[in-house]
C-alpha cells in the first residue's frame, strides 16, 4: 500500500487501533509519534479536529467526534473531503467481527479558480454557467452532467468522472450521454445489463423526468434523475448517484426474504413442505374443484410401528427413518402439481389434483411396495425393514363444498383401517 500512496488503517471490532501504514502517517502527520497500538479512534479524530477546525469550532468537536464514529462504523460508499492541498478519498470496509480497514487516497491537487479537479491543466466552465454554479456542483457526491439543447454533454463534476471512468473533463468531447455510457463498458462483452441500459436510454429519449437505473461494469449501479430544460441558458441537469451498496443490500434482503418464506413452509427434517403450506395448497385446490368440478384425490401415510423403532433403535435412526421415506415418496409422486407433505410425526400427505380414486389407489400400492423393498441400518441396529400404511380417498366438486376437512376426513379413517388391518397395506374410503 506504501508503494501504491494509498494510506491504511486497520481498527478490531471495538474501534480500537491495530496497525498502519508509513503513508497513512504522511497523510495525516498530526499522528505521527501519537498514535498507538490499542488507541481508540476516537482519539485519533480528536487529533485530526485539533488540526483542522478554528477556535470557534472547537466547542463542536465532541459532537463532530461522535459524528465521525457514526460514519467509521456505518460507512458504506466511498466519499471526498479536503485535505492540506488535495482532495482526499476514502473508503471503509467491515470485517465482520474481526474490525473495519479504511483505506485513504489523494485524487487530485487542490487547485485554485474553476479548474477540472482530475487533469492539472485549466478547463474553463462553459461560459453560461456561472462560478458558483460550479462550485456547488463540485462540492456534490453526486455526478452531475450537464448537456446543451442538442443533448450534448457539455460540463461535468469530478464525481461523474470517476464514476463513469472519465480522465477529464476534455473527456466528455460534447458526445451524447448515449456514447459515454456505451464507452464506459469499453470492449468488455455485452451482457443482459448493459443492453437493458441501452433500451432504457433509448426509451428516456422519448418519455424524459422520470428517474431510471443504469447498470455499470463491475456490478455498480447508477439512478438517473433527469432535470431537462428548466434553465434560462438552455441547459439540462442530470444527476447520477450511486446506488450499488443499496442494490446490493436489497438484493440481500430479497435472499433472505426468500430463505425465511421457504423456511416457513418446509419441514426442517425431511425438506417436504409443512402441515402450514399443505392446509394453503389444500384449500386452494378446494375452489379449484369447486370451480372446475373436477377430482382431488389424497393419500395419508403412516410409517408402522415407528414409535417402537425410536424406542428400539433410538431418535436419531427414527429421524434417518423419516427423512429416507421423504425422499423416497417425493421420487415415487412425480404427477404435475401434486403435493408430498410431512403432515406430522410419522404421517404424510399426497395431495393429488385431477386424480380419480383408482389412480389414486395404483400410486398408494405402488409407493407401499417401494417401501417395502426399502432396507436401512446400521452397525447398531443391523437391517431393519420399514412398511407403511396408506388411506386413499377422492372427492369431486360437489363434496367439498363446505369445507377441505371432509377429504381428510374420509382419508384418515381409510389410513386407520389399514392399520386395523394388520398394516403394510392400502385402504380405500367409501363415499
Amino acid at each position: 500500500m506504501d508503494q501504491l500512496e494509498v494510506a491504511v488503517c486497520l481498527f478490531d471490532s471495538k474501534d480500537r487501533t491495530l496497525l498502519w501504514n508509513e503513508t497513512f502517517l504522511q497523510f495525516f502527520p498530526e499522528h505521527a509519534g501519537h498514535v498507538y497500538a490499542g488507541e481508540n479512534y476516537r482519539e485519533n479524530l480528536r487529533r485530526f479536529y485539533l488540526r483542522r477546525l478554528s477556535e470557534d469550532e472547537l466547542p463542536r468537536m465532541e459532537r463532530y467526534i461522535e459524528e465521525g464514529m457514526h460514519r467509521h462504523r456505518h460507512q458504506q460508499r466511498a466519499f471526498e473531503f479536503d485535505h492540506y492541498d488535495y482532495r482526499v478519498r476514502v473508503a471503509s470496509l467491515s470485517l465482520g467481527a474481526f474490525g473495519r480497514i479504511r483505506l485513504w487516497r489523494k485524487t487530485a491537487p487542490l487547485l485554485t479558480g474553476m479548474q477540472d479537479r482530475i487533469s492539472p491543466k485549466q478547463v474553463p466552465p462553459p461560459k453560461q454557467m456561472s462560478a458558483d454554479t460550479v462550485m456547488a456542483l463540485e462540492s456534490l457526491a453526486d455526478g452531475i452532467l450537464v448537456v446543451d439543447e442538442q443533448s450534448r454533454a457539455v460540463w461535468a463534476n469530478h464525481a461523474f468522472l470517476v464514476l463513469y471512468g472519465l480522465l477529464g473533463i476534455e473527456s466528455l468531447n460534447t458526445r451524447m450521454f448515449d456514447d459515454i455510457y456505451a464507452a464506459t463498458w469499453g470492449n468488455k462483452l455485452p451482457t443482459t445489463d448493459f443492453v437493458t441500459g441501452l433500451s432504457v436510454l433509448k426509451e428516456r429519449q422519448r418519455f424524459s423526468g422520470a428517474p431510471y437505473v443504469l447498470a455499470l461494469p463491475h456490478d455498480r449501479w447508477v439512478r438517473v434523475v433527469e432535470l431537462r430544460g428548466t434553465q434560462a441558458n438552455g441547459f439540462s441537469y442530470f444527476s447520477h448517484v450511486d446506488i450499488t451498496d443499496s442494490r446490493r443490500q436489497q438484493e440481500e434482503l430479497r435472499q433472505l426474504t426468500m430463505r425465511l418464506e421457504s423456511l416457513a413452509v418446509k419441514d426442517v427434517l425431511t425438506s417436504l413442505v409443512n402441515r402450514r403450506r399443505f392446509d394453503e395448497v389444500m384449500d386452494l385446490e378446494r375452489h379449484k374443484v369447486l370451480r372446475s368440478e373436477s377430482t382431488l384425490s389424497l393419500l395419508m401415510l403412516d410409517v408402522d410401528h415407528f414409535k417402537r423403532l425410536n424406542d428400539t433403535f433410538g431418535h436419531p435412526f427414527g429421524d434417518e427413518v423419516l427423512k429416507c421415506f421423504a425422499t423416497l415418496l417425493a421420487h415415487c409422486v412425480q404427477r404435475s402439481g401434486s403435493l408430498v407433505a410431512r403432515y406430522g410425526g410419522e404421517e404424510f400427505a399426497v395431495l393429488l389434483p385431477n386424480t380419480d380414486l383408482t389412480g389414486a389407489a395404483q400410486l398408494a400400492e405402488f409407493i407401499r411396495q417401494q417401501v417395502e423393498n426399502m432396507v436401512l441400518g446400521n452397525e447398531q441396529t443391523k437391517l431393519v425393514r420399514i412398511t407403511v400404511s396408506i388411506g386413499a380417498a377422492c372427492v369431486s366438486g360437489a363434496e367439498l363444498l363446505l369445507s377441505s376437512s371432509r377429504l381428510i376426513d374420509m382419508a384418515d379413517k381409510a389410513l386407520y383401517e389399514a392399520k386395523e388391518k394388520g398394516r403394510n397395506r392400502v385402504a380405500i374410503a367409501n363415499n
